[in-house]
């Protein structure tokens, strides 16, 4: 069953280190402060997938990020921390979005786009799974789009720009791990900008 209103330790430990990573012990200490979370200054989440966390604790650090670094700068932040929770997925926790098993060494050069629609919709499937069924996904000559619809990354963000960047990372690094080269993600659409559904262009890379 998809839980509702939560999300997985994991995302917020890797948020709180890559933030921590770029604004210190001193700046992550205020940001902290800022938003009310003192909880997390002593101890970060766990290093797990367990649901604790409400996904306002997430939106309200994002939102700080965005108040104090401005979305560019707090967009570079959630940009890799998305990286980082692929990689630590693959590495810890593969089961989760059903990749057991995937070699992507193995996969034929001429292939590899085909295999990563295909993997992808695997992993598609298992989010949805943990979720809920907000996920849509659309085959076009330009590459995989992606939709989702409510958005748990930007719920109850304003902003001017699209700000889903952790999805942009996490999606870069799904592609650039089956495709074995540095793949372009965009997010075109967003709720927190006044659009219906957060969409994302996977763009198909030269073979």
């Amino acid at each position: 069953m998809p839980h509702r209103g939560k999300l997985p330790n994991i995302l917020f430990y890797i948020t709180l280190h890559v933030c921590e990573d770029i604004l210190g012990e001193k700046g992550m200490f205020s940001i902290l402060k800022y938003t009310g979370l003192e909880k997390f200054i002593d101890e970060f989440p766990a290093k797990d997938l367990d649901l604790t966390h409400n996904y306002e604790d997430f939106t309200t650090i994002t939102t700080a990020l965005i108040e104090v670094l401005g979305e560019n700068g707090a967009g570079s932040i959630m940009l890799e921390a998305g990286r980082r929770a692929f990689d630590l997925m693959v590495d810890v926790a593969p089961y989760l979005f059903n990749i057991e098993g995937v070699e992507p060494e193995k996969i034929a050069p001429g292939r590899r786009f085909e295999e990563f629609l295909k993997i992808y919709k695997v992993m598609t499937d298992a989010a949805s799974n943990i979720f809920g069924d907000v996920y849509t996904i659309l085959e076009q000559e330009v590459g995989l789009i992606y939709e989702i619809s409510p958005c748990y990354l930007c719920e109850g963000l304003r902003t001017k720009n699209a700000i889903c960047y952790i999805q942009v990372g996490f999606m870069a690094g799904a592609a650039e791990w089956i495709m074995g080269k540095k793949t372009v993600v965009k997010e075109t659409l967003c709720i927190a900008k006044g659009d219906d559904r957060c969409r994302f262009v996977v763009v198909r890379p030269e073979e």
